[in-house]
């Protein structure tokens, strides 16, 4: 479905200086599977999130190099033309915060009925009605004909986030991008949009990319993981196998700072020190500042993802 090959990005920031944000990424996702994308706040997850669908703004690209292929086509070369007609019709995106991906004067049924005739020509207003009820149901509207005509502000937090999902659903894309669509809300409609989420991966045969910071949720909905950090992966592989035995320390240390409320006497473990800006990345591994294992060639030059056994990869001297 998706494959990602040495992907790096430069972008120019305020001062006009060329910064490489992603550096050599590499990832890949199989149809009707979720691969779960996690780290720090600054760890490049987002940026290449909006890679896919090519959403950042081309003024403040300087390079970019590798390829993303999306069912074999490389999407770095395709017009601008192409790239639209793929947005929103096979390539969905599910942003953060709803209130600023939303139109706040467009009722609802009229934003998602928008997405349609974006991308179907020869379509009846019953049919476009029949797909906006069904994309409501699926993403968990309970009787969606009564929220139809309602506004972003007249929908709860949780209602607003599914209806993020139901744009995101509307024309059955073959991959959906959700970029910490469960961040805003309480735990117990994180488990249900999760678990609905899960379900439509399945049952419609799509793909998707989970982007959080929240080790939690994506054991229960990822089937693959990458833990990025300062725009690289550090380890890469099975979801399950990394949370049972993480390789990389920078994993480890994560999963340890996780709260754990089942166990009052563990607390959380926060990691020291700071992510570095991409400006200053190390030449040596970049989280060997803040690392309790590193050695001496760790600060000296940098590991690359290497097989690091059961399905895992990892860029670390100590586990390869």
């Amino acid at each position: 479905m998706l494959r990602i090959e040495n992907y790096s990005l430069s972008l120019r920031n305020s001062k006009k200086k060329e910064v490489k944000i992603l550096d050599g990424v590499s990832l890949a996702l199989e149809k009707g599977k979720c691969l779960g994308i996690a780290g720090e706040s600054g760890s490049g997850k987002s940026m290449l999130s909006l890679s896919i669908p090519r959403l950042i703004p081309p003024s403040s690209i300087v390079e970019t190099k590798g390829e993303i292929l999306f069912e074999g086509k490389d999407l770095l070369g395709l017009s601008e033309e192409e790239m639209r007609i793929l947005r929103g019709k096979e390539i969905a995106f599910i942003f953060q915060e709803p209130l600023t991906a939303m139109n706040p004067i467009m009722p609802l049924q009229e934003q998602l009925a928008e997405t349609i005739y974006a991308h179907e020509d020869n379509i009846t207003e019953k049919e476009v009605f029949t797909l906006v009820l069904r994309a409501l149901e699926l993403s968990g509207f309970p009787e969606p004909e009564k929220y139809l005509n309602a506004y972003p502000y007249q929908l709860s937090g949780g209602m607003q986030q599914r209806a993020l999902i139901a744009m995101a659903l509307i024309l059955n894309p073959k991959l959906i991008i959700a970029d910490e669509p469960t961040t805003a809300i309480d735990v117990s409609l994180q488990v249900q949009l999760l678990e609905r989420l899960k379900s439509i991966i399945k049952s419609e045969e799509s793909s998707m990319i989970f982007i959080t910071h929240d080790l939690g949720v994506l054991r229960v909905i990822a089937d693959e993981l990458a833990i990025m950090y300062c725009g690289l992966v550090l380890e890469y592989g099975k979801c399950e196998e990394i949370l049972k035995a993480p390789k990389h320390p920078y994993t480890s240390d994560l999963i340890a700072a996780l709260p754990r409320l089942s166990e009052a006497k563990a607390l959380p473990k926060a990691i020291p020190g700071f992510q570095p800006s991409p400006e200053r990345r190390p030449a040596g591994c970049v989280y060997a500042e803040r690392c309790s294992k590193a050695i001496k060639s760790c600060f000296e030059s940098r590991p690359y993802l290497a097989d690091c056994g059961n399905g895992v990869l990892c860029a670390c001297f100590l586990s390869s």
